[in-house]
């Protein structure tokens, strides 16, 4: 029987570790977005997700599900559909008032953006994969933006 050295049985146990249990795939964009967001200089306030359901999956394995977030008197109803590498989000926002929804997909700036229409419809598409937040914007300035707790599509 051989003695290793310190080193060498520290290597063997990383190496075990790195391959038994690796860092999850989304936790470091997760945390990019969490210190970012906690990084900015941006007073927002965060709805509160009361609930989530998943739809059975589509034909060509393209699945859906839907998140309803609660802000004050604000409901927002997202229909979350992925379809490969990229995802939609259509969303109601009740009561209907003009706004613009702006999708923050991990530590990026708010690419895409949509206006709310007068029913108080949106969609965002062609997402990336990965973490999002939605930022809601009132048009009214009086009022605070706020914003959905980050989610995962």
């Amino acid at each position: 029987m051989s003695d290793l050295s310190r080193e060498a049985l520290l290597a063997i146990v990383r190496d075990v570790w790195e391959k038994n249990d690796p860092v999850p795939e989304h936790l470091v964009t997760a945390m990019q977005a969490t210190a970012a967001m906690a990084a900015s200089d941006l007073d927002v306030e965060l709805m509160e997700l009361v609930e989530r359901s998943t739809e059975l999956a589509g034909v060509r394995g393209s699945t859906a599900y839907t998140l309803r977030f609660v802000h004050g008197d604000t409901d927002l109803l997202l229909r979350v559909a992925v379809d490969g590498a990229r995802s939609r989000v259509d969303g109601w926002i009740v009561p209907p008032e003009p706004m613009t929804v702006r999708a923050i997909a991990g530590s990026e700036p708010a690419s895409h953006g949509a206006v709310v229409s007068d029913s108080g419809r949106f969609e965002l598409t062609d997402l990336p994969l990965g973490m999002l937040r939605l930022r809601i914007e009132p048009h009214d300035t009086s009022r605070p933006a706020f914003a959905t707790p980050t989610f995962e599509i």
